[in-house]
Protein backbone atom coordinates (compact mmCIF):
# COMPACT_ATOMS: atom_id res chain seq x y z
CA UNK A 1 0.00 0.00 0.00
CA UNK A 2 2.77 2.47 0.84
CA UNK A 3 4.49 1.47 -2.33
CA UNK A 4 1.66 2.40 -4.26
CA UNK A 5 1.31 6.16 -2.72
CA UNK A 6 4.92 6.24 -3.50
CA UNK A 7 4.13 5.43 -6.82
CA UNK A 8 1.20 7.95 -7.23
CA UNK A 9 3.39 10.71 -5.37
CA UNK A 10 6.08 10.43 -7.59
CA UNK A 11 3.88 10.48 -10.85
CA UNK A 12 2.32 13.44 -9.37
CA UNK A 13 5.64 15.19 -8.63
CA UNK A 14 7.07 14.22 -12.60
CA UNK A 15 3.61 15.98 -13.77
CA UNK A 16 4.39 18.73 -11.62
CA UNK A 17 7.69 19.64 -12.69
CA UNK A 18 6.81 19.53 -16.25
CA UNK A 19 3.98 21.84 -15.20
CA UNK A 20 6.44 23.65 -14.11
CA UNK A 21 8.85 23.97 -16.78
CA UNK A 22 5.57 25.45 -18.86
CA UNK A 23 4.94 28.07 -16.36
CA UNK A 24 7.01 30.77 -17.57
CA UNK A 25 5.73 30.45 -21.14
CA UNK A 26 2.55 30.75 -19.90
CA UNK A 27 2.76 33.53 -17.86
CA UNK A 28 4.20 35.42 -21.15
CA UNK A 29 1.19 34.21 -22.40
CA UNK A 30 -1.41 35.86 -19.95
CA UNK A 31 0.45 39.15 -19.67
CA UNK A 32 0.38 39.68 -23.85
CA UNK A 33 -3.36 38.14 -24.02
CA UNK A 34 -4.18 41.11 -21.00
CA UNK A 35 -2.31 43.67 -22.99
CA UNK A 36 -4.48 43.00 -26.10
CA UNK A 37 -7.41 43.10 -23.69
CA UNK A 38 -6.89 46.55 -22.50
CA UNK A 39 -5.63 47.71 -26.45
CA UNK A 40 -8.83 46.36 -27.70
CA UNK A 41 -10.90 47.93 -24.39
CA UNK A 42 -9.02 51.26 -25.25
CA UNK A 43 -9.72 50.88 -28.68
CA UNK A 44 -13.34 50.68 -28.21
CA UNK A 45 -13.64 53.46 -25.58
CA UNK A 46 -12.07 55.63 -27.89
CA UNK A 47 -14.62 54.74 -31.12
CA UNK A 48 -17.39 54.98 -28.44
CA UNK A 49 -16.38 58.56 -27.86
CA UNK A 50 -15.60 59.81 -31.45
CA UNK A 51 -18.96 58.41 -32.42
CA UNK A 52 -20.34 60.19 -29.29
CA UNK A 53 -18.63 63.67 -30.39
CA UNK A 54 -17.16 63.56 -33.68
CA UNK A 55 -13.75 65.34 -34.19
CA UNK A 56 -13.83 65.49 -37.99
CA UNK A 57 -17.05 67.38 -38.22
CA UNK A 58 -16.21 67.92 -42.56
CA UNK A 59 -16.18 64.34 -43.26
CA UNK A 60 -19.73 63.96 -44.43
CA UNK A 61 -20.72 66.11 -46.57
CA UNK A 62 -24.08 67.39 -48.51
CA UNK A 63 -24.35 66.11 -52.06
CA UNK A 64 -25.87 68.57 -54.13
CA UNK A 65 -28.23 68.28 -57.07
CA UNK A 66 -31.63 67.89 -57.10
CA UNK A 67 -34.45 65.01 -58.51
CA UNK A 68 -35.43 66.00 -62.13
CA UNK A 69 -39.18 66.78 -62.92
CA UNK A 70 -41.48 64.53 -64.10
CA UNK A 71 -41.86 66.55 -67.58
CA UNK A 72 -38.19 66.20 -67.77
CA UNK A 73 -38.20 62.20 -67.05
CA UNK A 74 -40.96 61.68 -69.82
CA UNK A 75 -38.70 63.15 -72.51
CA UNK A 76 -36.10 61.13 -71.12
CA UNK A 77 -37.74 58.30 -71.72
CA UNK A 78 -39.22 58.80 -75.02
CA UNK A 79 -35.90 59.65 -76.25
CA UNK A 80 -34.81 56.49 -74.70
CA UNK A 81 -37.21 54.48 -76.07
CA UNK A 82 -37.18 55.88 -79.97
CA UNK A 83 -33.05 55.03 -79.16
CA UNK A 84 -34.39 51.56 -78.11
CA UNK A 85 -36.47 51.35 -81.13
CA UNK A 86 -34.28 52.26 -83.81
CA UNK A 87 -31.72 49.75 -82.28
CA UNK A 88 -34.01 46.52 -82.41
CA UNK A 89 -34.12 47.53 -85.76
CA UNK A 90 -30.92 47.46 -86.62
CA UNK A 91 -30.47 44.24 -85.08
CA UNK A 92 -33.64 43.04 -86.92
CA UNK A 93 -32.10 44.34 -90.39
CA UNK A 94 -28.59 42.38 -89.31
CA UNK A 95 -30.39 39.32 -88.43
CA UNK A 96 -31.87 39.38 -92.21
CA UNK A 97 -28.63 40.17 -93.54
CA UNK A 98 -26.83 37.34 -91.60
CA UNK A 99 -29.69 34.87 -92.61
CA UNK A 100 -29.16 35.81 -96.44
CA UNK A 101 -25.65 35.06 -95.93
CA UNK A 102 -26.31 31.97 -94.62
CA UNK A 103 -28.59 30.96 -97.15
CA UNK A 104 -25.93 32.13 -99.75
CA UNK A 105 -23.04 29.91 -97.67
CA UNK A 106 -25.34 27.47 -98.10
CA UNK A 107 -25.77 27.48 -101.84
CA UNK A 108 -22.21 27.72 -102.44
CA UNK A 109 -21.12 24.90 -100.50
CA UNK A 110 -23.68 22.19 -102.28
CA UNK A 111 -22.16 23.88 -105.75
CA UNK A 112 -18.47 23.30 -104.75
CA UNK A 113 -19.08 19.74 -103.59
CA UNK A 114 -20.80 19.27 -106.97
CA UNK A 115 -17.84 20.49 -108.30
CA UNK A 116 -15.14 18.03 -109.50
CA UNK A 117 -12.06 17.62 -106.79
CA UNK A 118 -8.37 17.72 -108.02
CA UNK A 119 -8.37 13.61 -108.91
CA UNK A 120 -10.68 14.59 -111.77
CA UNK A 121 -8.62 16.95 -113.45
CA UNK A 122 -5.49 14.44 -112.71
CA UNK A 123 -7.79 11.81 -114.63
CA UNK A 124 -9.01 14.36 -117.26
CA UNK A 125 -4.84 15.23 -118.23
CA UNK A 126 -4.05 11.53 -118.36
CA UNK A 127 -6.96 11.06 -120.72
CA UNK A 128 -5.81 14.26 -122.87
CA UNK A 129 -1.82 12.40 -122.99
CA UNK A 130 -3.48 9.47 -124.16
CA UNK A 131 -5.53 11.15 -126.69
CA UNK A 132 -2.41 12.72 -128.07
CA UNK A 133 -0.88 9.39 -128.54
CA UNK A 134 -3.18 8.08 -130.21
CA UNK A 135 -4.18 11.04 -132.70
CA UNK A 136 -0.26 10.59 -133.20
CA UNK A 137 -0.82 6.78 -133.82
CA UNK A 138 -3.36 7.51 -136.24
CA UNK A 139 -1.31 9.71 -138.13
CA UNK A 140 1.51 7.40 -138.49
CA UNK A 141 -0.87 4.78 -139.79
CA UNK A 142 -2.43 7.52 -142.00
CA UNK A 143 0.62 7.82 -143.71
CA UNK A 144 1.77 4.33 -143.56
CA UNK A 145 -1.15 3.94 -146.00
CA UNK A 146 -0.66 6.81 -148.18
CA UNK A 147 2.55 5.81 -149.26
Amino acid sequence: LMQLQIQDLSRKLKISASMASQVPELKREIKTRYKELIRERNKVTRLSNELENPMNLHRWRQLEGSDPETHELLQRIRTLQKRLIKKTEEVVEKDFVIQEKEKLYAELKNILARQPGPEVAEQLSVYQQSLKDKTRQMKSMASELNM
